[in-house]
């Protein structure tokens, strides 16, 4: 099962998929925890010799970047469905538990050598864009608070960013649920 999941990761990277917790997780959904550290220390496929630098990752690297941090790799990274907020809030609600201890885990044994993760704070389009800017922020803030206070991850690895609406994953209906969503990144691997 594990070995499927991780060939299913590294084939979606390959096509330049964003991986989705589905292909990580457990019967429940959730993603598991070496899921979680196979998606976040991924490099590339080992070659020998020399690699040519592959064309940048579309669904990773936003399209208005500069052309010079276009070309640049995409870290690895992974995007949480399974981290849930009560409406119009950055309580997390407590079926999004199961993700962040995996997710606290993988940081502390998998990931333990890897020195910065930032954590991103999507919503969709309802409300406010200012709003949903600081709410977005709010929600990646809860999520660093429950790795630092629960799960004991040193708060100097993780940095928050609000995006707001600025990103969607579902650019053509930007009210579509799975907007909503946190993304973790590790900016010590490229």
């Amino acid at each position: 099962m594990k070995v499927r999941a991780f060939a299913i990761a590294l084939a979606g990277l390959a096509f330049g998929v964003t991986i989705g917790v589905a292909a990580l997780g457990n019967a429940a959904g959730v993603p598991t925890q070496s899921g979680i550290a196979n998606a976040l220390k991924f490099r590339g496929i080992p070659t020998l010799g020399k690699t040519p630098t592959p064309p940048p990752n579309r669904a990773m690297v936003p399209a208005k970047l500069p052309s010079a941090a276009a070309s640049a790799p995409a870290h690895p990274m992974i995007s949480f469905s399974t981290i849930h907020f009560a409406f119009g809030s950055a309580r997390l609600t407590p079926d999004s538990i199961a993700t962040l201890r995996n997710l606290g885990n993988a940081l502390n044994q998998q990931l333990r050598n890897e020195k910065q993760f930032s954590i991103e704070g999507h919503t969709d389009a309802h409300g406010r864009p200012a709003y949903n800017m600081v709410l977005s922020k709010r929600r990646a803030d809860a999520v660093k608070d429950y790795l630092v206070r629960v799960m004991h991850v040193s708060a100097k690895r993780l940095k928050t960013v609000g995006k707001g609406t600025t990103e969607p994953i579902n650019p053509k209906d930007p009210y579509d649920p799975a907007n909503r969503r946190v993304v973790v990144i590790n900016l010590s691997a490229s």
